[in-house]
């Protein structure tokens, strides 16, 4: 079993944890009686209004996890199925692919990059599509192989 998760997780739980840091140097300091309150408070509304706001992205991220069994792949929730978005994780019997196809969408350069979208074929006739961008490239590339791998 291999799990992938989003590259933005990474650093959402480093940002979460200095986040942690800073208001816990606002606690400190408020126990320390230094002379200005007015750090120590700031230091605690910043650290932990933030590290609220940054820890609650990264376990929504962190739930986003792509898993690949030896007979199945599980999609994180978001996946397209026959036009439509399902909001909850899409799990797909590898022998049941039939074949993928690849769009490249161009990004604009400013806010989005060049991804590719991957429709999955099955057996069935039902059309999935993904997005595998937010896994990055070298795991993007594993995951295609495997799952080609598995319509030869």
């Amino acid at each position: 079993m291999k799990k992938y998760t989003s590259q933005a997780t990474k650093w959402l739980r480093i940002v979460s944890l200095i986040c942690g840091g800073v208001l816990l140097m606002g606690i400190i300091l408020a126990f320390a009686d230094i002379g200005n309150i007015g750090v120590p408070i700031g230091l605690m509304m910043m650290g932990g209004l933030l590290g609220i706001i940054f820890f609650s992205c990264f376990i929504a991220e962190k739930s986003r996890v792509l898993i690949i069994d030896a007979d199945q792949i599980t999609f994180p929730r978001g996946a397209v199925i026959n036009g439509k978005t399902v909001l909850k994780k899409t799990t797909i019997q590898l022998k049941q692919i039939r074949s993928v196809e690849i769009k490249f969408q161009p990004g604009d350069g400013i806010i989005a990059k060049d991804t590719n979208f991957y429709t999955l074929r099955l057996k069935d006739g039902t059309r999935v599509t993904v997005i595998l961008f937010s896994y990055g490239k070298e795991a993007e590339k594993e995951i295609l192989e495997t799952i080609k791998s598995s319509t030869a």
